[in-house]
């Protein structure tokens, strides 16, 4: 196993077998990826060549529309009936479009080196026109074709007159009638023809009993006691290919929208030919000269095609009495440009929209009162620097959370990032996806947590506690709820995708051990893993999305405490909103239980309106932008805490800043999360808001000492949530006075404190902290 090492090593070495532009490497790299693992080829008897995982086809060329571009699981709207008997999660189907559609599905040209190939295999019995099809030479040496079943039975083709000889599999649906469907999984090549399948997984975890059918979406469920309105659609509203919403101070609500996605914003498994090119790339300016390097190479890879449609932001009004927005309106369009996109994260805060579109984090602001935000002076670029590489499409800028510092909070995908802040620090992350945050004005950004692969979005419980949800990297691993703490690792690095699914463009023939999936690094805690990673919390859904936490008040009461993260899987049926809740255990988080709340919809995020009703994007389905989408609601018959609910609503519209500071503290207890926060954040504006927050004094001078004072003495409190909070502070703020403190609170009795001492103690680089350690 490598050890991960403290700083960068300046060695290099040129692995063998290699294409040169792959070299050199440096030895950290290489022990990041996994690459000085690679040996030899895997001495298994029995090898994966397509598991059908994830949210594409890896290497596999998708002509026509038949296969979409992922494997779906087994319930796809366009069927009568759910397929059933495939291995895992998911499988490949032709059914996109119904038995109209046509397409194929081809592997990249592999070695026969076993004598048999064993799959599953469902659908039509239409020979040479759905059908399963072993090319050698150009031609169809195998064939197998369904039963007219949805049910997958296993396929054993014989190919040991073909040892040898190098092969394609090729999935063909060429029939428009009955039963014009082609579905297939878990290709495996072996030397022993009696093979078992993994069960199918489907979602992986309980249901919850209750949930019922709603009139206002067709095959959507939701809670008993609660009602689903749309609040707004495509054919009223303009509603496009949703990706994120936020609602706003006055109950507007502003959804980002991706017309781009898959239309201007590329993905490497459509490109192979580019993919060394792309790993190479460090900047944004080296991927817009791979693009103008490859801009004639086909239709979709000229500048016209990736320039012609526009990423934006979608303004809807404040829902009314029906539940439905009047209007709805482009708040701020022209997001372009070719690096441009998705437009995938917003976040309405104090007058202005942050909008996540890469390779800018944008700060959008109505300045004339028009509702929109389209001159100059009313959109601000606050960073540039992220999406360095194509990689796969969604793997992004992602949503953004108010965190419980006053600070804003953000996820990146391995898509990756070269940012240099206004303070002119310089992040150089081009292959690992991340957590950061920032003040509102744009200063202070900085990187809190690593090696995370496509995290979607943050949230934060009452407690200032963060969370992540990390999706799966399609090689049999499962996405992942993961605490977010100062300073961690998860272990992520883009060379792990690169050994599983493009190990032949780097020069492998097969695939090599993988750290990632060797060192069980995806899964909670246990004894395979690196000591450097911090494991997650759990493993839940298959495509996360948005995410979201209870704030206190409306919905249902038992819902208080918990979060809500989004399930796409590509297609309604199959995706929902999955309801979960944590503990602390040791200086970590457990899961406690899951159960899916709203099921039915293709959901890609959720949050909570002022008076408590949950708002929901749709994307409608699929794996590209298409003009479609709508927002829709749940709202509780009895909503919990209905009269606080509804103050929530009124408190944030008229504001805080104008409030006398004992109205303001009087909200510091108020139910609702959101309010408290912003209650405080208020007071920390204020002179006098310091006798209130922290017994200072009320002339601003001398303020911060006297705070940093109070913070100091607060680490005395019996409370270890208390204790825990004052280190928080002390580390984010660098209260040096607290250095001996925070050494002694190395030896705390509880495990939370002991941590938030090491991250505080190695912020102030305390004296003698290494040896309590």
């Amino acid at each position: 196993m490598c050890e991960k090492p403290n700083a960068p090593l300046f060695w290099t070495i040129a692995k063998p077998g290699l294409p040169t532009s792959f070299a050199p490497m440096t030895i950290r790299s290489l022990c990041a990826s996994g690459l000085l693992l690679t040996a030899g080829p895997s001495l298994a008897a029995t090898r994966i060549l397509q598991a059908f995982e994830g949210d594409g086809f890896g290497d596999w060329k998708v002509e026509g529309p038949a296969f979409g571009l992922a494997p779906t699981a087994g319930k796809m709207d366009t069927l009568d009936a759910e397929i059933t008997g495939y291995a895992n999660e998911s499988l490949a189907c032709s059914a996109h479009g119904g038995d109209a559609a046509k397409g194929t599905l081809t592997s990249p040209e592999f070695k026969l080196a076993d004598r048999y190939l064993v799959f599953l295999i469902a659908g039509g019995r239409h020979p040479g026109k759905t059908a399963a099809q072993l090319l050698v030479d150009g031609k169809v040496v195998r064939e197998a074709t369904g039963e007219n079943s949805l049910k997958c039975g296993t396929q054993v083709w014989d190919v040991a007159e073909f040892l040898g000889k190098r092969a394609r599999i090729r999935l063909i649906d060429d029939e428009s009638g009955p039963w014009g469907v082609i579905a297939a999984d878990h290709f495996m090549m072996t030397d022993y023809a009696n093979q078992k399948f993994p069960p199918s997984t489907k979602d992986g975890k309980p249901h919850i009993a209750g949930l019922v059918a709603s009139d206002a979406i067709a095959g959507m469920t939701i809670p008993n006691g609660t009602v689903a309105k749309v609040v707004a659609d495509h054919k009223n509203q303009g509603v496009t290919s949703p990706t994120a919403l936020s609602v706003g101070e006055q109950g507007e609500i502003y959804v980002t929208e991706t017309p781009r996605f898959r239309f201007g914003v590329a993905d490497n498994r459509d490109h192979l030919y580019w993919y060394l090119d792309d790993i190479a790339s460090r900047s944004t300016a080296d991927r817009r000269k791979m693009h103008e390097k490859w801009q004639a190479k086909e239709p979709k890879t000229s500048l016209e095609f990736l320039t012609a449609k526009s990423d934006r932001v979608r303004r809807l009004d404040k829902p009314g009495a029906d539940g439905r927005s009047a209007a709805g309106s482009i708040f701020a369009d022209g997001f372009n440009d070719l690096l441009d996109g998705p437009a995938a994260g917003v976040f309405a805060y104090e007058g202005s929209v942050y909008m996540a579109c890469i390779p800018k984090i944008w700060a959008l602001r109505d300045q004339d009162g028009d509702g929109k935000a389209t001159a100059a002076n009313e959109r601000v670029a606050l960073f540039d620097g992220f999406g360095v590489r194509v990689s796969f499409s969604g793997h992004d800028l992602n949503g953004f959370a108010l965190g419980p510092d006053g600070r804003i909070y953000g996820t990146l995908g391995d898509r990756g990032m070269n940012v240099t802040t206004k303070e002119g620090k310089t992040y150089e992350m081009p292959d690992q996806g991340c957590v950061f945050r920032f003040d509102p004005d744009g200063s202070n950004f900085e990187v809190i947590h690593t090696g995370l692969r496509n995290p979607k979005e943050i949230a934060f419980d009452e407690f200032g506690n963060a969370f992540s949800v990390d999706n799966n990297s399609d090689q049999g691993d499962q996405a992942r709820v993961v605490y977010i703490m100062e300073g961690a690792d998860s272990g992520w690095n883009m060379g792990h995708q690169a050994l599983h699914s493009f190990h032949r463009q780097i020069g492998l023939e097969e695939k090599p051990v993988n750290r990632w999936m060797e060192e069980r690094m995806w899964e909670p805690r246990n004894g395979s893993q690196p000591a450097y990673m911090l494991p997650p919390v759990a493993n839940l859904t298959s495509g996360p999305s948005g995410l979201t936490y209870h704030p206190g008040t409306g919905f249902l009461e038992e819902e208080a405490g918990r979060f809500l993260i989004c399930d796409y899987r590509g297609g309604a049926a199959n995706s929902g909103i999955w309801s979960f809740k944590v503990q602390p255990s040791g200086a970590g988080m457990a899961l406690v239980d899951a159960h899916q709340l709203n099921w039915g919809t293709a959901v890609t995020d959720v949050e909570y309106s002022w008076d408590g009703k949950l708002m929901v994007s749709d994307f409608i389905g699929g794996w590209a932008a298409h003009e479609d989408g709508r927002v829709y609601s749940i709202e509780a018959t009895a909503p919990w805490r209905a009269d606080e609910a509804a103050e929530v609503a009124d408190i944030i519209a008229r504001g805080l800043e104008k409030r006398p500071t004992p109205a303001l503290e009087r909200l510091l207890s108020h139910a609702d999360m959101r309010v408290r926060l912003r209650a405080q954040l208020a007071l920390t504006r204020r002179p006098d808001g310091f006798d209130i927050l922290a017994n200072a004094a009320k002339e601003a001078k001398g303020v911060q000492a006297e705070v940093n004072a109070a913070i100091i003495k607060a680490l005395d409190d019996p409370r270890w949530r208390v204790r825990t909070a004052a280190l928080e502070f002390i580390a984010g703020r660098k209260v040096a006075e607290a250095k001996a403190r925070c050494v002694e609170l190395l030896s705390d009795p509880d495990e939370f404190v002991r941590f938030s001492a090491i991250k505080a103690a190695s912020a102030l680089r305390a004296e003698g902290a290494a040896a309590k350690l």
